[in-house]
Order: structure tokens, then sequence, then C-alpha cells
């Protein structure tokens, strides 16, 4: 599986201020259309932080509501791991994770699980995906970066991108739903031959920006930078 690696640096001055505020470095990673709506990783910022990981996955359950700030608490996970695409997990009515299925209907890179707890025990629950990461070589354990409610015997399917949301904000922790990014956001784009991306705070701004070649990587599309509309 491909190897990415994200390098974050901060000067001095700037840090000072950041860590003075409260704020920490947060990224998120979507699955399907949209923005992401969980925290994936929630670090305290040093002046550069590197976050390397690899695109494996786990899927997981659990009874937590999709909520502005929920945290998420993961019940059952896929064992063993990480999951297998392009098939189904079927989740019984025991809490766990049955036997992978193949099924010519969930493509390549699509991860499904069916939820076949009994309504009359969950009328629905919660679904997502997980990804472990080395921050600053410490590692952060498949940590959920997706959550979607799921009704008893209905199917989930998911499908995870390679691009990265970049921003800094002091309220929520890892492994928190998020309803809206409301910080100015650096959303990163690996793949296709992308694997290292190296990003510098630039604070008259707000956000994370390449410190060298900004131009072009912005032409390329592999640097957006979006600011949010506050009403």
């Amino acid at each position: 599986m491909p190897n990415y690696s994200l390098t974050l640096n901060i000067d001095p001055t700037d840090l000072n201020v950041i860590k003075a505020a409260g704020q920490r470095i947060t990224l998120a990673k979507p699955v399907g259309s949209g923005d992401p709506n969980v925290v994936w990783l929630s670090i305290d910022p040093f002046q550069s932080t590197t976050v390397e990981w690899t695109e494996d996955y786990w899927i997981y359950s659990s009874t937590t509501a999709i909520s502005q700030g929920a945290a998420i608490t993961k019940l059952s996970e896929v064992t063993p791991g990480p999951a297998i695409d392009a098939g189904y997990y079927p989740f019984t009515p025991a809490a766990t994770f049955g036997v992978f299925q193949n099924d010519p209907s969930v493509n390549s890179g699509t991860f499904a699980a069916v939820n076949n707890m009994p309504y009359t025990q969950y009328p629905t629950l919660t679904f997502g995906l997980s990804q472990s990461a080395m921050v600053n070589k410490t590692l952060a354990e498949r940590k959920p970066i997706s959550a979607q409610l799921v009704p008893s015997q209905n199917q989930i399917q998911m499908t995870p991108f390679t691009t990265v949301y970049v921003w800094l904000q002091s309220q929520f922790a890892s492994e928190t739903i998020i309803t809206k990014i409301t910080s100015n956001t650096a959303v990163t784009k690996f793949g296709g031959g992308v694997s290292d991306i190296t990003l510098k705070y630039e604070p008259t701004r707000g956000v994370f920006m390449p410190s060298t070649g900004a131009a072009k990587m912005l032409e390329m599309g592999l640097i957006e930078l979006r600011t949010p509309l506050l009403l």
C-alpha cells in the first residue's frame, strides 16, 4: 500500500502565539463525497511536525450519535485487520464483525459492512473507517476518520480518499465528530506520484501553505486553500 508523509513547520514566534491560544494542528480525511466529518488527528504543535501513514483501513462500529463534538467510542472493529475492500463484512447480532464476503457490487477501493444487528436491539448504529498514523514517530493507532448512521439490516459503503485537510483549532480532540470546519484550511492531495508534502504556517493568512513552489502546487491542484463562510 502507498506510504505518505506530511510535514508541517511553524516559526518559533508563530508557535508561541498558537500555544498561547491553546490551538492544535488538526487533520481530517474525507470518505465519500463532501468534506470530512471526523477529526482524525489533533496534534500538539511543535516547530516541525511530521505525520506518516499507510493507506490501510479498519471498519468500526459504535453507538455514538452523529452530533457536533461527540467523541467516538469504538465498540467493535474488523479483526484481523486491515480491512479488505471490494466486498463486505457482516456485523452480527453478537456485536462482532463476521468473515469478509466478496461482492462484485462493491468497487475496488471501497469498504463495506452490513448491519445485521436486530432492530429491536439497536435501530441504528454508527459505522466508519479508522486509520493509523505515526506522529513524530509516535503511533496514533486506528483513529476514526469517518462516521455514518446505518439502520438495522442496511449496508454502508465507504470510499476513502488520499486527501488530507489541515487546520488549527482549539475545540476538538482526535476521534471527534465535526459537522463543519470553521477555520482556514489547507487541503493537500496525495497520490498520483505525490507521497511527501511540506507546508509552513502563514500567520498573515492563518493557514498552512507550501514554503516553496506555492504557486506551482496551487496551479497543479496539489494544494487547495479554503476560507469558510462564517454565517
